[in-house]
């Protein structure tokens, strides 16, 4: 890695986060992936061994820390304070980068497992409105093997789990909807009501629950952040 010949802090700190893949890999563990499969499929692009390679590095400079499992099988890897302390920059980051990045929204540009993968960790469980709820979602246009979703969100297990087979549990609520409609409410570009009222997005299950799902349905941690580019740009 080399640096910028520079002892300006801007300028070191940016010799060490600039290579490809590093704050990805540190975002998706501020979201919660604390192991080797879990970060690679918040990353499906890159590679074991490059992966591999960025978290070394990462353990050198102090940002990772790495420990056994508590079962005794295999690694698991956690921030250090350094890297905790990386929140504020990362979070500043996805809001200009939503803000100012002109992105396109076609379906042919969406990775429905990475879509999936990001969106099952936003939902609120703080507001689900039972103890535990099953959500499956089909997207019509999921492709072959990704037409069908489900979400177990059980406040006892504290974060939500995501399911490409069905796992066998009673269905609370149905959601039907399309890849990029789904995008758009993930990430803030279309109110769910909107989408539900123009029959983008059809419930089925008790009326109470659809009414409900606008408060704890997924959401980015971007999703309040307006946009400020034309697509055109």
């Amino acid at each position: 890695m080399k640096g910028y010949g520079q002892f300006c802090p801007v300028a070191m700190a940016a010799a060490m986060l600039s290579e490809r893949w590093t704050l990805l890999v540190v975002r998706e563990m501020l979201m919660g992936s604390r192991h080797f499969n879990q970060l690679r499929r918040g990353m499906p692009l890159i590679s074991p061994t490059l992966l591999s390679k960025r978290l070394q590095t990462l353990q050198r400079q102090g940002v990772v820390e790495r420990c056994g499992n508590a079962g005794g099988h295999g690694w698991e890897y956690g921030l250090t304070q350094a890297g905790r302390e990386l929140f504020p920059l990362i979070e500043t980051l996805g809001h200009w980068g939503k803000r100012w990045v002109a992105t396109g929204m076609a379906r042919e540009d969406i990775d429905v497992r990475l879509l999936m993968w990001g969106m099952h960790r936003d939902f609120d469980l703080a507001h689900v409105p039972a103890q535990r709820l099953v959500m499956q979602i089909d997207l019509v246009d999921g492709g072959r093997n990704q037409l069908h979703w489900w979400v177990i969100l059980d406040k006892a297990e504290g974060r939500p789990d995501l399911c490409l087979r069905d796992p066998g549990f009673e269905i609370d609520l149905l959601m039907v909807t399309d890849v990029v409609t789904l995008t758009k409410i993930y990430i803030g570009d279309l109110p769910f009501e909107q989408a539900r009222v123009s029959g983008r997005v059809k419930l089925q299950g008790p009326s109470t629950l659809a009414r409900s799902i606008p408060k704890w349905f997924a959401r980015s941690l971007f999703a309040d952040t307006s946009r400020k580019v034309a697509a055109a740009a």
